[in-house]
């Protein structure tokens, strides 16, 4: 019996859905009832993954990258996401602010001006140096650069064409197995689809428990600086059942236009908050910067790439280079289905450009605007006290008409993060599923799952309690990147083959 026959009957595979649910719940009532053993777990999970397997995300970035290009320049970017007949459902200027605005989410608002900041304060291994200098300052742009520059963004851009093509051409359901069809063929129907989609929901749940816990932490810090409001010892558990509470009506009642809506005012209010800084900031020190740091990145991608930090103590690629692969690892399933199904008729060329291309340059602006300002108005020591989490406030208190600033901010770490929480349910409601459309009680579950794992972990307190989520969940997505990326070029010679 065919997966889509079962999906039909069912509102949800029986498999795939008890699985994950049962999992997801064991979870939780093992970090409330034993917080302790779930930390000193966590606590090796991320040691022996990042220390041990840390080469193996390097490397599957890097490929997925160079796979990327060979994509886009060569013969295949000319082909469809679709039918010969098939057309684009939105305009560009809409389709690329859902893309972007669910990829992206409150990541970039958060560590937009904290990393570039830190690595000022704490140099990387790479460049070494001495702290708050001005060679610091530039190469601390460019390592920020470089987390949030290419090599992210081609894991969702690889996985989006994987998925789309397939989907479209060979009328596959819109499944994260769905994109190994090129690689495993019908067996995406059987035991190995439901393995992927098995894992597809834990990586799901464990990027946005990652984002949600940085949110919360972001938000409850701006509360905290900005206003002086303190919301006690349950802050985090309060703002996360807030956010939980939205996203979950909006999955629940099926906001799709409200969704395509907020992408766009989004985009709107991104590019406001930064042409504000870069006009009433330090505009030509901005500048400069980023000029410099891009020429830099250009320079060192290929050995920042594989940088592994050889014979230095500590573990710095695990908490920096290796926990942003496997953030945008961990996020891939359900963000590469959601561009993937909002990107029907356009060609491969078309769909890299917008996926990979122009968020890479958009992630440039915003962090050498933005990061820029943290360095020159040198926020590290209200990071050291603060945290991390209160840069952007920080940056905020050097600029003009700051208290409006600040209401902006928070909309828009609040709104790019709803804006990804609801595709990332709907995703989980779907990989369960089967369907495009699944029911709202499955999508309204999702969203409470996802606010509950966030919370067991962000509740501790503890940075990197919130980053291994991320780390754990998307090691097995490396091995299966890896398949995905021989199975499209595969699959894609053929149908090259067929075409007369």
């Amino acid at each position: 019996m065919s997966k889509k026959h079962i999906t039909k009957e069912r509102p949800f595979d029986p498999v795939i859905f008890w699985v994950s649910a049962s999992l997801t719940i064991v979870f939780i009532l093992w970090s409330i009832l034993f917080p302790e053993g779930m930390n000193k777990s966590i606590n090796g999970i991320f040691s022996w993954t990042t220390q041990t397997w840390g080469w193996l995300y390097l490397l599957t970035a890097f490929f997925l990258v160079v796979g990327c290009f060979f994509l886009m320049g060569g013969k295949y970017g000319s082909m469809k996401l679709g039918k010969p007949g098939d057309k684009p459902e939105y305009s560009n200027f809409s389709w690329f602010a859902m893309l972007f605005g669910s990829a992206i989410a409150a990541g970039i608002v958060f560590w937009g001006p904290a990393e570039p900041a830190y690595h000022f304060m704490t140099p990387p291994p790479y460049f070494g140096g001495e702290a708050l200098s001005p060679e610091a300052g530039a190469n601390a742009m460019t390592y920020s650069f470089f987390h949030w520059g290419l090599s992210p963004w081609a894991i969702y851009a690889f996985l989006t064409v994987a998925l789309g093509h397939a989907c479209y051409t060979k009328d596959l359901p819109m499944n994260f197995s769905s994109a190994f069809y090129y690689a495993i063929g019908d067996r995406i129907y059987g035991a190995w689809g439901k393995i992927i989609d098995i894992l597809a929901v834990f990586a799901t749940l464990g990027g946005l428990a990652t984002t949600t816990g940085l949110v919360a932490l972001q938000l409850s810090s701006g509360l905290k600086y900005q206003y002086g409001l303190s919301l006690g010892s349950g802050s985090m558990y309060l703002i996360i059942a807030v956010l939980t509470l939205i996203f979950t009506i909006a999955v629940y009642t099926g906001v799709e236009k409200g969704v395509k809506i907020i992408g766009d005012i989004n985009m709107y209010v991104f590019v406001g908050v930064w042409f504000f800084v870069l006009v009433f900031g330090p505009t030509i020190f901005l500048i400069d910067l980023t000029t410099n740091a891009l020429g830099q990145y250009l320079l060192h991608f290929l050995p920042m790439s594989l940088y592994t930090a050889p014979g230095v103590e500590g573990n710095w690629t695990g908490g920096w280079t290796i926990f942003y692969w496997a953030w945008w690892m961990s996020w891939a399933p359900f963000v590469s289905v959601f561009i993937a199904s909002i990107s029907k008729g356009r060609s491969i060329r078309a769909t890299i450009a917008a996926s990979l291309i122009l968020p890479t340059l958009g992630n440039f602006l915003w962090y050498g605007v933005i990061g820029g300002a943290g360095i020159r108005f040198d926020v590290t020591g209200i990071i050291k006290e603060h945290g991390v989490e209160s840069a952007i406030f920080a940056i905020a208190q050097h600029l003009p008409l700051t208290g409006l600033l600040s209401i902006f901010l928070i909309f828009l770490i609040s709104t790019f993060f709803l804006t990804s929480a609801n595709s990332a349910a709907v995703s989980l409601a779907s990989f369960v599923s089967g369907k495009s459309n699944p029911g709202r009680n499955l999508r309204a579950f999702w969203g409470i799952a996802l606010g509950a794992v966030a919370a067991v972990l962000a509740g501790t307190g503890k940075l990197k309690m919130i980053q291994t989520a991320s780390v754990a969940t998307a090691f097995p997505l490396t091995f299966l990147l890896l398949l995905c990326l021989w199975g499209v070029f595969r699959g894609l010679s053929k149908e090259v083959d067929k075409t007369p």
